[in-house]
């Protein structure tokens, strides 16, 4: 079991968006001027989607590393069904089969500070690409997330730091993204947004599906890498606090 307190302990005291690793890529020595992907969620559990959105975007992309990142506070959720420190558990189990892939926990929830945070943590010059599913995408650009700033402010600040990879997710398919792209809140950064393909057997599979068909007593051995299944068992009916989700 990985020993998540001291990069808990650093986190919580920083004010300023940091990283804190769990695993850096082993056979990496990253270098400035090359293509990072940095896939951000709960992974409450991780999904077959997860990683083979990285995959794809990591060869259309032509990304030299992947960064799986789950932030310990959330702007959006606040209760999971699997604790923190199994997510990270289990985030690791997909990371280690791969030489080129990193995990890390973020001190902070928008992806505003996790740009920062990243873009911190890596040599200057990284090409940043986040890589997100319509809904992020639609999440990124709600203005209740932004409070304590304009949202137009804080989207130019992310969108100076980092780009977007999204795939249809869902009933949203490429047209559904690409109206969603014209709208007059995004249309000012829509040339660091990229649409990449999905592929249709995974437009619903999701975390949610997972947690629900393991309630269900069903199987999910299709839904999640076979790295993850041993972790899984039915949900706590006492979730988790004080962690990040998508």
């Amino acid at each position: 079991m990985v020993d998540l307190q001291p990069i808990l302990e650093s986190l919580t005291k920083s004010d300023r968006p940091k990283l804190g690793f769990v695993l850096r890529a082993p056979n990496r020595i990253f270098q400035a001027g090359q293509k990072l992907g940095v896939f951000s969620g709960s992974f409450n559990p991780p999904t077959v989607a997860h990683v083979r959105m990285c995959e794809h975007a990591q060869r259309q992309l032509g990304l030299h590393e992947i960064l799986l990142l789950l932030a310990i506070v959330n702007v959006d959720k606040t209760q999971f069904d699997f604790s923190l420190q199994e997510r990270a558990e289990m985030m690791l189990a997909v990371a280690q089969e791969r030489s080129d892939w990193s995990v890390a926990l973020c001190s902070h929830g928008r992806f505003v500070e996790k740009a920062k945070a990243v873009v911190e943590a890596y040599p200057e010059g990284t090409e940043v690409w986040f890589i997100v599913g319509h809904d992020t995408l639609v999440r990124i650009f709600e203005p209740r997330f932004y409070s304590d700033m304009p949202m137009h402010q804080a989207l130019e600040h992310f969108f100076g730091l980092a780009r977007l990879a999204v795939f249809p997710r869902g009933s949203a398919d490429e047209k559904a993204v690409r109206e969603f792209l014209s709208r007059d809140e995004v249309r000012p950064f829509a040339d660091k947004i990229a649409i990449l393909p999905s592929e249709p057997s995974l437009l619903w599979v999701s975390s949610t599906l997972v947690r629900q068909k393991l309630k269900r007593g069903e199987t999910v051995t299709e839904l999640v890498p076979p790295s993850v299944l041993k972790y899984l068992k039915p949900p706590k009916s006492a979730a988790s606090k004080n962690c990040d989700g998508r």
